[in-house]
């Protein structure tokens, strides 16, 4: 298809995700979607135009592409390698070693496994922190996936902590490798930009963390770091600043609207106030928090406050999966436990997923709704599948429950990234998975190897 071609896809139910608070969804309704290059164009009642190509969506229920707020590809080579274990103990005895191993080749199967998955499951725009090396192999990966990505070197300079040498480098340094992705590939294909990563304030000194913002603020990009994960790093934060997690991050200059912090599970009243006043958007991950031991972020509070979330899947050594579904389920869930049912209703759930995920990432006029003048990233879900079998023409509500609670991966039979197919009836175009699994396979034991981890 010609990047300025024009065509139809027919006979879905559309769900836009462009509605009010209390409604959602927005207007569901079987309809069809028309498609010019990368934009959708038209949504509902469409008829066909002389000579427009027309693809059947007969079964299938339209969504705007998953966004997901926070993940780590340079991660996902390491899946299995890091299990029960607390948050600190788990990046000192296994990431930071793994991470400290990688080369470019297993950067790049790291980044393929990630696109890979993501783009399966209906993830079609991600927010991710790398390592501090090699982060341009991921920017080629991303760019190759034709995903819609801010990526970021995760920037680290403490060397206490059972931090492996070599893996912290100079605040200088640090800076320099985001400034030069910054000028090689933000802006890159309209879908990849760079953002400023400080990893977590016991990995990052003071002048750092300062410099970072500066940075961030004179090239105006996001910042993307960790905050208020774990109870015993919060304690160690602590003690070691005198303030609580937030106020150190505000009084370093990194909270802001254009700002995102992964986790945010254990915040004072104080700190929630900041999170309010900075309008700092928080990235919600209900399977690692859980994984990890750290706790139940209380999503419904923040909402409460206004604060802006998305929810991501974090990295595949600590959910084990990259799964915006898994990730629905655990955080609807989740809340029925810690804050009683119907404290994160599907319907918000969902709209945490797509839409307000592109407005935490300050990307909703481009993506998270199925709407004129958007990027046409969708994906379409099997709902002749027995499992999701609801009377989605008459009862649009059951839509909701039936993908938060019910549906996985099996039943994403499409998705399209910029108006091109890169998963067709439960087929992967861009990727070959098969040469993807292998590559992976080759390259780990010689990362293992050097990281001192052989099995």
């Amino acid at each position: 298809m010609t990047s300025d071609a024009t065509w139809l896809l027919q006979n879905v139910v559309l769900v836009p995700m462009d509605g009010p608070d209390n409604a959602p969804l927005g207007h569901v309704r079987r309809g069809n979607m028309r498609i010019r290059g990368d934009r959708i164009v038209g949504i509902g009642d469409l008829e066909p135009r002389a000579g427009e190509r027309t693809v059947d969506g007969k079964g299938n229920v339209a969504l705007p592409g998953f966004v997901q707020g926070h993940v780590h590809c340079t991660q996902t080579l390491f899946r299995g390698l890091a299990c029960d274990l607390p948050l600190l103990p788990w990046l000192q005895q296994r990431i930071w070693p793994l991470e400290n191993a990688h080369d470019a080749a297993s950067t790049r199967a790291s980044a393929q496994l990630t696109f890979t998955e993501l783009l399966a499951g209906g993830t079609t725009t991600v927010q991710t922190m790398e390592s501090v090396r090699h982060t341009e192999v991921t920017c080629e990966e991303a760019i190759a996936a034709g995903i819609t990505a801010i990526v970021g070197n995760c920037l680290m300079d403490e060397t206490d902590g059972g931090v492996p040498a070599g893996l912290p480098t100079s605040a200088a340094d640090n800076l320099a490798r985001t400034e030069a992705l910054w000028r090689q590939f933000h802006g890159r294909n309209g879908r990849l930009s760079i953002a400023v990563a400080p990893r977590f304030v016991l990995s990052c000194s003071d002048g750092l963390s300062r410099d970072a913002a500066a940075l961030a603020k004179q090239c105006r990009l996001r910042v993307h770091t960790h905050a208020a994960e774990h109870p015993d790093e919060v304690k160690i934060v602590r003690t070691r600043c005198g303030r609580d997690y937030i106020e150190v991050l505000h009084d370093q200059g990194l909270l802001g609207e254009n700002t995102s912090l992964a986790h945010c599970v254990h915040t004072s009243a104080r700190e929630r106030d900041l999170l309010r006043a900075t309008k700092t958007a928080v990235l919600h991950c209900p399977s690692t928090n859980l994984k990890l031991g750290s706790g139940v972020a209380p999503i419904p509070a923040y909402l409460r406050l206004g604060l802006r979330i998305a929810i991501g899947a974090d990295g595949a050594p600590c959910n084990d999966r990259l799964s915006m579904l898994t990730e629905l389920r655990q955080a609807a869930l989740l809340q029925c436990h810690a804050a009683g049912p119907g404290a994160l209703r599907a319907e918000k759930a969902l709209w945490l997923a797509t839409r307000g995920g592109a407005i935490a990432l300050g990307l909703d006029e481009e993506v998270g709704s199925l709407r004129p003048g958007l990027r046409a990233d969708v994906a379409l879900i099997a709902f002749d599948d027995p499992l999701l079998h609801v009377p989605t023409g008459q009862d649009p509500p059951s839509i909701a429950p039936a993908l938060v609670y019910t549906a996985d991966e099996r039943h994403v039979r499409s998705v399209l990234c910029g108006g091109d197919f890169v998963k067709a009836d439960h087929t992967m175009l861009r990727y070959d998975t098969k040469r993807v699994r292998d590559s992976a396979a080759s390259v780990l034991p010689a990362l293992l190897a050097r990281a001192g981890l052989a099995r």
